[in-house]
């Protein structure tokens, strides 16, 4: 079973990327929100259009965490991608972050239950109409 190290030096570049996405103030972030409406009127179909007009539907907050992902990934793999693979992973980021906040939105407690509840199937529960066959198949065999 392979083992997970983190190593001084990884974990004190990871928590100085967090600290330092988490201090960005937002007037010095990009402004996703003017070029993401100019893109869902004027349709574009370019990769950077479809990733403004992802971005135009989340929230400031939900903007951020994409941001953060993102910032995280390329830091990591940023060496070995291409320009379209950077463009394709910034895109499934942006638009699967909208499935995420329906997600986070549903509320959940500790105690509620599942909607189906799960019934493992038993040999020895078949049902009625099936026992009868089994018996004059065997009672045949004999």
């Amino acid at each position: 079973m392979p083992k997970f190290l983190l190593g001084r030096r990884q974990f004190a570049l990871g928590a100085a990327a967090a600290a330092t996405t988490a201090l960005i103030s937002k007037g010095n972030t990009l402004p996703i929100d003017d070029l993401a409406q100019t893109a869902v009127t004027a349709g574009d179909s370019s990769p950077e259009g479809k990733i403004r007009t992802a971005m135009a539907k989340l929230s400031p907050a939900a903007q951020g965490e994409v941001e953060m992902k993102v910032a995280s990934i390329f830091r990591k793999y940023g060496d070995r991608l291409s320009d379209e693979q950077k463009a394709d992973i910034r895109r499934i980021m942006a638009e699967s972050q909208e499935g995420l906040e329906k997600m986070r939105a549903f509320k959940l407690e500790n105690g509620s239950q599942p909607a189906d509840a799960f019934r493992a199937y038993r040999s020895e529960e078949k049902p009625a109409a099936i026992r009868p066959v089994k018996t004059q198949l065997r009672k045949a065999n004999q």
